[in-house]
C-alpha cells in the first residue's frame, strides 16, 4: 500500500480546510443562496373614511424597504391582486388572512414570505398590526403591533416593523433618513384643492387664486383629442391649437373668450392624437408636430405644420412616427419619435434632428419595452439621482426610469387614460372585438410653487365602473394632478376638482399675458346620460397657477 509523505498530508489537509471556510463564507455573504421573495398583501383598512390610498402607500412604502437587487424581490400588486383573487375564487382564502391560510397562500404562489396585516383609524387612534409570515414554517412568524395618536405616525410605524423584518429574517439593516415624515402643507384655495387624503404623503407648494376656480374659455360640439400652447406666429401673444379628429384650430385669448384665428382641414381619413409646439429647425417660427392615424387605427401619417409669416403651411407629412418635444437640461425644446412598431407601446424612441425641413433619427434613446413617447417626459425626480425619465405604461401605471434605460419604480396606482386607441390583431367583420391599445396623455414637469421645484402634471381619467365595461373605455370623470416624490414614491401633492367627462389634454402657458401662467386644460363630455352615447362636446378651461 503507498503511504502518503507528510508535506503531502498536510497540504491536502490544508486545501480541505480552505474549501470549508470559503463554502461557508460564501453561505454567510448569501452567494449561495437563491434570492427570497415576498409577496405583500394589501393591508385591510379598518376605519370609517375611505383609506384605499393608504392602503396603496403602505403596500408601496413595504415594497420599497424590503426590495433588494438580487437577495429580496417583492412582487408587483398586480401579481398579487390576481394571485389574491383567485385564491378567493378557489375558496382558499375567505374573510382575514391568518398565519395557517398566509402560508397555504404562499405555497400556492411559490414565494418564500407572505406579509400581511391591518390597520385601525377610531377618532385620532390609530393601530398597524402586521405578520411577516415563513410560508416553509421553520421560521418563528415575526409579529408587529404598535399604535399611535396621529394619522402623521404611519410612515415611522411602517419603518420600525420593516426595519425589524430586514434584521430578523434577512439580516440586513436600512438606512431610514430618506423616509423622513414630512412637513404637514397647508391647503390650497380655488380650483386647485390640496389632496387631503394623501397629506401624509406631500408638502405644500403651490397655491390657486381663491375666488376664481377655474375659467371656461372655449366651449365646442367636437371632440377636441389634443391641445398645445405657443407663439406661432411671433406676434406676441400665445396661441392656442386644439386638434379635432382632422382638423386644427389656432385660437388666441380676447378677455377671457378664445378667438380663432385659423382652421386648418386635413384628410378626411385622418385622426388626430397628438399635438406639440417647438422650434426645432430654429428658423424663428415653432412648428406643429402634429401625431395622427389613419381611420383604421392601424397606420401612421403624422406631420408638421408651420407659420411662413403670411399663413401655416405644411412642412412635412406622410410620417409614421409619434412626436413628442421634451424640453432638454438647458431648458431648449427636443423633439423625440417613436417608431410605429406592431404598437403603440413597441416602436423604438429617437432624439431627431432637422435636415433641409426634413426630421431624421439622431440617435435612439434606452427606456424598458412598453413605453410609449406621448407619455414621456425627462425631469427631476429625486433630489439625489439626477434627470430620469418618466412614463405611463400601457398597463396606465407611472415608471420612472434611469439613465441606463432600467426601471427603478412603478405605481401601484392607475393614471392618464384617454379615449384615443389603436386596433391591434386579425381584422373581423367588426373593428370593435379587435383588440384596442389606448393611449395615454402627456406628462410635464415644470416648476411652480414657492420653491419652484418642478413638480409632475400629468392627467387621471376614471372609467365608468372602474373599467368593468371591458375593452371600450367610458369615463365619468377627469383630472390633473401635481406630483412630487416623497423619498418613497410619486404622490399627490395638489389635484383640480373632478371634471365630468375625461381630460384629453393640458398645457401650461401665460395664455392672457398678464405675467401669471394658467394651467390649461381640454375636457370631453357627453351630450346625452347614457353610458355608451358617444363623446360629442369639449371645453377649454384654465386655472391660474400662483
Amino acid at each position: 500500500m503507498r503511504k502518503f509523505t507528510q508535506p503531502f498530508f498536510a497540504f491536502k489537509t490544508t486545501i480541505v480546510v480552505l474549501t470549508f471556510f470559503v463554502v461557508w463564507a460564501a453561505a454567510g455573504t448569501g452567494l449561495c443562496s437563491a434570492t427570497k421573495t415576498v409577496a405583500v398583501i394589501p393591508f385591510e383598512m379598518n376605519s370609517a373614511q375611505d383609506l384605499s390610498f393608504l392602503q396603496n402607500g403602505l403596500f408601496s412604502m413595504l415594497s420599497s424597504r424590503l426590495s433588494d437587487a438580487g437577495k429580496v424581490d417583492v412582487l408587483d400588486r398586480e401579481t398579487i391582486d390576481k394571485a389574491l383573487a383567485g385564491a378567493k375564487a378557489d375558496g382558499l382564502v375567505k374573510g382575514s388572512l391568518n398565519e395557517g391560510t398566509a402560508r397555504n397562500l404562499g405555497a400556492r404562489m411559490g414565494v418564500d414570505y407572505i406579509l400581511f396585516g391591518s390597520l385601525t383609524h377610531y377618532g385620532e387612534s390609530l393601530s398597524l398590526d402586521a405578520a411577516m409570515v415563513d410560508v416553509t414554517g421553520k421560521k418563528k412568524t415575526l409579529a408587529f403591533f404598535e399604535q399611535s395618536n396621529a394619522m402623521g405616525d404611519v410612515i415611522p410605524l411602517v419603518n420600525s416593523f420593516a426595519g425589524d423584518i430586514n434584521m430578523t429574517v434577512f439580516n440586513r439593516n436600512i438606512d431610514n433618513k430618506m423616509y423622513a415624515r414630512p412637513q404637514e402643507p397647508n391647503p390650497a384655495l380655488g380650483g386647485l384643492q390640496y389632496a387631503g387624503n394623501q397629506g401624509l404623503y406631500g408638502g405644500g407648494m403651490m397655491a390657486m387664486q381663491a375666488s376664481q376656480g377655474f375659467t371656461t374659455h372655449f366651449k365646442a360640439k367636437e371632440v377636441i383629442r389634443a391641445m398645445a400652447t405657443g407663439d406661432l406666429n411671433m406676434d406676441g401673444r400665445i396661441q392656442i391649437v386644439t386638434a379635432t379628429d382632422s382638423s386644427l384650430q389656432i385660437s388666441h385669448l380676447e378677455g377671457t373668450l378664445l378667438a380663432e384665428e385659423t382652421h386648418l382641414d386635413y384628410a378626411s381619413y385622418l385622426r388626430i392624437i397628438g399635438l406639440d409646439v417647438a422650434d426645432i429647425n430654429g428658423n424663428g417660427y415653432p412648428e406643429v408636430f402634429v401625431t395622427a392615424m389613419t381611420i383604421n387605427r392601424e397606420t401612421l401619417s403624422s406631420f408638421v405644420v408651420e407659420y411662413n409669416g403670411s399663413s401655416y403651411t405644411t412642412v412635412q407629412d406622410g410620417l409614421s412616427y409619434y412626436f413628442r418635444v421634451i424640453d432638454s437640461l438647458d431648458g431648449s425644446p427636443v423633439l423625440y419619435a417613436q417608431e410605429k412598431g406592431r404598437g403603440p407601446y413597441d416602436g423604438k424612441i429617437y432624439i431627431m434632428t432637422p435636415v433641409d425641413d426634413i426630421y431624421q433619427e439622431e440617435k435612439p434613446i434606452r427606456v424598458p419595452r412598453g413605453t410609449s413617447v406621448l407619455s414621456l417626459d425627462r425631469g427631476q425626480v429625486r433630489e439625489d439621482s439626477g434627470v430620469e425619465f418618466l412614463s405611463i405604461n400601457r398597463h396606465h401605471r407611472l415608471v420612472l426610469i434611469n439613465d441606463a434605460g432600467s426601471m427603478e419604480w412603478e405605481s401601484t396606482e392607475k393614471y392618464g387614460k384617454t379615449n384615443n386607441y389603436w386596433l391591434s390583431g386579425a381584422r373581423g367583420a367588426d373593428n370593435t372585438f379587435r383588440d384596442r391599445a389606448y393611449f395615454n396623455p402627456r406628462i410635464k414637469f415644470h416648476p411652480v410653487g414657492k420653491d419652484q421645484k418642478e413638480k409632475v402634471f400629468l392627467i387621471t381619467n376614471n372609467e365608468i365602473g372602474g373599467g368593468a365595461l371591458g375593452r371600450i373605455k367610458r369615463f365619468k370623470e377627469g383630472r390633473v394632478e401635481v406630483m412630487s416624490w416623497n423619498g418613497i414614491a410619486l404622490a399627490p401633492v395638489f389635484q383640480t376638482v373632478p371634471l365630468q367627462g375625461w381630460v384629453s389634454d393640458f398645457d401650461i402657458a401665460d395664455i392672457d399675458n398678464d405675467g401669471i401662467e394658467e394651467l390649461v386644460i381640454s375636457v370631453v363630455t357627453r351630450s346625452k346620460v347614457a353610458i355608451l352615447a358617444k363623446d360629442k362636446t369639449s371645453n377649454i378651461i384654465s386655472y391660474k397657477l400662483k
